[in-house]
């Protein structure tokens, strides 16, 4: 069977099952239907035509290529879920392998530092799959946890926790978020199971969790949301949100702590119905399910195992604040320590099975430079005896951290070449020490790390490896371009740090220059969903509408739920009067969840055009809702700030 829509003789060796490889950075894939295309994004602006398109068997193999997974394991996978000899899956799945190496869209993978991941974590869910199951909980920081999965994206908890076949638990939360918001999943077809009017009236109450997307419940979980279907579907019972110790360090900010829950709540309120504080928690009650949000030090003795979720991020003092305070991003410390957080969780008697960690950089959550506190924190977990070796690693690290943040750089350099010296393969060193060498302007030295950094782990070439979103987020362009130019110095072929250097020109409303800046990106990059739909936001203010036009589809066609693009796109089709057409775009916006009152006037006009009165109101209604909403919170927002000036004077 060929998996490419070209066929290509595959040489093989079976020892080649044992292999652990990722998927090449710079290869990026699109799904459509059953099929993947693969689009080589380093390759000459004439080498764009040269793509890859894999069948639905080669699709699958590519999702599982994660660089955590043996071959082995793959193949065990497509045995189950295709129904498929051993034989014959390992033929195809060789086959692909060897394929996939012939174009550069694959490379093996390193270990990461320490163990690697329990099968439970190559685990592949498919109806009728007999599931690892849970070990005997033991104590954290006492006993070595057995089940102890990293991740990136931190919904991947939640599809863990199906895997292990969790059910009835408890959930130990403990993040700077609270990961948990309503999602729209209700189907409208059940309106037409109802009884009658009034069960009709009552259903439509809940207007707002309707799932007008035509996206498949699933596709609609995130890494803000993800706990919410945990609980619906009764893998979690109760929850309890730990929260850094700034969040409650003052009446002040457990007052806005509050605020979070009465927000949900006024999304939904007859599912939310109680948000009280006590003593220093705030409790409410979600679906009939107890929430609890509070510090370590305010945590109940909970008596029963929990399942043990934690985000890297909560190690960290929230970047955004640390560069309003004008302190330089890359001298912060962590708040709390791996050793330091397993220690006050050991001392709260937490007991657990099983432990999700997310390292959630992309976002910008983590600063790259503390991804490896995720990995510390596994190793710890699951050997509260560090091995000799672990156990200097991280102290070198830690040390290299505050001399940094003391300005003391020689000593930083030492360090991190003396934690390089003890893991050679540790990416992260090589990382800190390329940010170390270009900030005393030993700019060659800093790109031969970074690539080192890079091979090592490719994950370091994320569009998140400098604080530039940071700081254009808070309209620091200087410093933003400072950030995007760093990068460039390592890696000239940057799509993501030219995409930043377009965004901080159209910030600056510098249309020409951000429209030349975008097609550089797009050059070194075509798959770049967002610089298509940025290029033709900047084309719409040089009122270039036919090219805006192209830009917007060619962003749709990469990202099918990117409701800004939808309206960019309506904006753009209606000034070319094609009213039709911007009709179908602002309600696929509607559809994506881009609800703004724009959004709603625009629909309210074309459909006043078109005669049809009673949408066009309908639409204008709705307009007129969110007004008022965000009228009435701006109003709120500013009579808090006159009443804290009152207090003052």
């Amino acid at each position: 069977m060929g998996f490419f829509h070209f066929h290509q003789h595959a040489v093989f060796d079976m020892q080649s099952l044992n292999t652990i490889v990722q998927t090449d950075p710079s290869i990026v894939s699109r799904r459509i239907a059953d099929e993947v295309i693969l689009v080589p994004i380093r390759r000459k602006v004439e080498e764009v035509e040269c793509l890859y398109t894999l069948n639905e068997v080669g699709a699958r193999i590519w999702e599982l290529l994660d660089g955590r997974r043996p071959l082995k394991v793959v193949r065990d996978a497509l045995v189950a879920e295709f129904e498929v000899s051993e034989k014959e899956a390992e033929e195809d799945l060789l086959t692909l392998f060897d394929q996939l190496k012939q174009i550069g869209a694959i490379q093996e993978s390193r270990q990461p530092m320490g163990e690697s991941l329990p099968p439970a974590a190559f685990a592949v869910s498919e109806p009728g799959r007999a599931e690892p199951e849970l070990e005997t909980a033991v104590q954290v920081g006492v006993d070595p946890i057995a089940m102890v999965v990293t991740m990136e994206d931190h919904d991947g908890a939640y599809y863990a926790w199906k895997r292990a076949g969790a059910t009835g638990r408890i959930l130990l939360h403990i993040d700077a978020h609270i990961d948990w918001n309503w999602i729209a999943d209700k189907d409208p077809h059940n309106l037409l199971d109802a009884r009658g009017l009034e069960q009709v009236e009552s259903m439509l109450e809940d207007r707002c969790l309707w799932n007008l997307s035509e996206r498949r419940s699933e596709e609609l979980v995130h890494i803000g949301n993800y706990i919410y279907p945990a609980l619906q579907e009764g893998i979690v019972k109760e929850f309890y949100w730990v929260v850094p110790d700034s969040f409650v360090a003052s009446p002040a900010k457990l007052r806005h702590l509050v605020r979070q829950f009465q927000s949900l709540k006024k999304f939904n309120p007859r599912a939310m119905k109680t948000v009280r504080v006590e003593k220093n928690r705030v409790v409410a009650e979600i679906n009939g399910a107890k929430v609890t949000a509070c510090s370590l030090t305010e945590l109940p003795v909970i008596r029963e195992p929990v399942l043990l979720d934690i985000d890297t991020d909560f190690l960290m003092p929230e970047s955004h604040e640390v560069a309003r305070s004008g302190q330089d991003l890359r001298r912060q410390l962590p708040w709390i320590w791996p050793d330091e957080l397993v220690h006050r969780l050991r001392d709260k008697r937490v007991r657990t099975d099983f432990v999700t960690i997310a390292y959630s950089v992309e976002g910008g959550f983590t600063p790259l430079h503390y991804k490896y506190l995720g990995d510390e924190l596994a190793l710890r977990l699951k050997h509260p005896s560090l091995p000799e070796r672990d156990r200097e690693l991280f102290a070198q690290k830690r040390l290299a951290a505050q001399y940094r943040h003391h300005s003391e750089l020689e000593k930083a350099f030492a360090a991190f070449e003396e934690a390089v010296k003890i893991l050679p393969e540790d990416a992260s060193s090589h990382f800190n020490l390329a940010d170390l060498y270009d900030e005393t302007g030993a700019y060659e030295k800093a790109a031969v790390r970074y690539r080192q950094a890079v091979q090592l782990d490719p994950t370091y070439a994320t569009g998140y490896n400098n604080f530039g979103p940071i700081y254009q987020s808070l309209s620091m362009l200087e410093r933003a371009r400072g950030e995007y130019q760093r990068v460039l110095r390592w890696d000239s072929q940057n799509a993501d740090a030219q995409y930043g250097l377009a965004e901080a020109l159209a910030q600056e409303e510098k249309w020409d220059n951000a429209i030349s800046q975008y097609r550089t990106a797009i050059a070194l990059n075509p798959a770049h969903a967002g610089a298509h739909r940025d290029l033709g936001f900047a084309l719409m203010k040089c009122e270039r509408w036919e090219e805006a036009i192209t830009q917007c589809r060619h962003c749709i066609a990469l990202k099918p739920h990117d409701g800004f693009a939808y309206f960019l796109l309506g904006e753009a089709l209606l000034q070319q009067r094609r009213w039709d057409e911007a009709l179908e775009a602002f309600r696929a916006a509607l559809r994506c969840g881009f609800r703004t009152v724009r959004t709603h006037r625009r629909l309210g006009d074309l459909y006043l055009r078109k005669r049809k009165f009673h949408k066009a109101l309908k639409q204008y209604r709705k307009a007129l809702r969110l007004r008022t909403a965000v009228a009435t919170s701006n109003t709120t927002e500013r009579l808090r700030t006159f009443m804290k000036k009152l207090s003052r004077e």
